[in-house]
């Protein structure tokens, strides 16, 4: 991962970021913009988390990937060379993967690109959220649909739908939590986070979220900050 600029890189910190309030990025690109909203530069944690947005017809060269690049589509479509992605569908493709990346009719995502926690992390994934088979979670009042959980139960990545008019119990956790809220809005003692709104909390720092008369659509991912 190329050492340029680090951003929100302090595990210690909580960050929160309204990205509505962000301008768009160029890059060398054309067509392409960006908003950063991480950046970590570290040989065994090192991690960009972003939205990028591609213009229709725009595409970006395509590369051999060096680390682990996930992407969760927000808005519109894109292809990565080998497939074709529509809204919140999830993508995560693996270093060696020779990725193309296009949009015929524009798209924004979200993408974190990261150096694997572990060489045995291979496994390529196509989660279509739109169609996917979710989980019924009544102790949250919500439903989840898991896109992937590493066997040492470190690293973890869902998207969750939290039904109007609940209240989650004060909890933290172990292994920091970040979240990218997608639609709706969720509420805490800190704050409240409506739609493009991405926060990350520290190793063991509580909170008690609940909405209103919104639902809370998020995509979440827990683990980055253990290494």
């Amino acid at each position: 991962m190329t050492a340029v600029l680090e951003v929100n890189a302090d595990p210690n910190k909580v960050v929160v970021m309204n990205t509505n309030e962000m301008d768009w990025e160029p890059t060398a690109d054309k067509g392409v913009s960006r908003k950063t909203l991480e950046r970590v530069n570290d040989a065994r944690k090192g991690r960009e988390t972003s939205l990028l947005r591609l213009e229709a017809g725009a595409s970006l060269p395509a590369e051999e990937l060096t680390e682990r690049v996930e992407m969760f589509v927000l808005e519109g479509g894109c292809s990565d060379g080998t497939g074709t992605y529509g809204l919140h569908t999830f993508v995560r493709n693996q270093p060696g993967f020779r990725q193309s990346l296009s949009s015929k009719d524009g798209c924004v995502l979200y993408v974190k690109r990261r150096v694997p926690i572990r060489k045995t992390d291979t496994e390529r994934m196509v989660v279509d959220g739109k169609n996917a088979q979710w989980t019924p979670f009544p102790a949250r009042g919500a439903r989840v649909l898991h896109l992937y959980r590493d066997v040492h139960g470190v690293e973890t990545a869902r998207i969750g739908d939290v039904y109007p008019e609940r209240k989650i119990p004060s909890h933290d956790h172990a292994m920091g939590e970040e979240t990218f809220v997608i639609e709706g809005c969720l509420k805490d003692e800190y704050g409240s986070y409506g739609p493009g709104t991405w926060f990350r909390f520290p190793i063991g720092v509580p909170h008690a979220p609940y909405t209103e008369q919104q639902n809370a659509l998020m995509l979440i991912r827990e683990g980055d900050l253990v290494w």
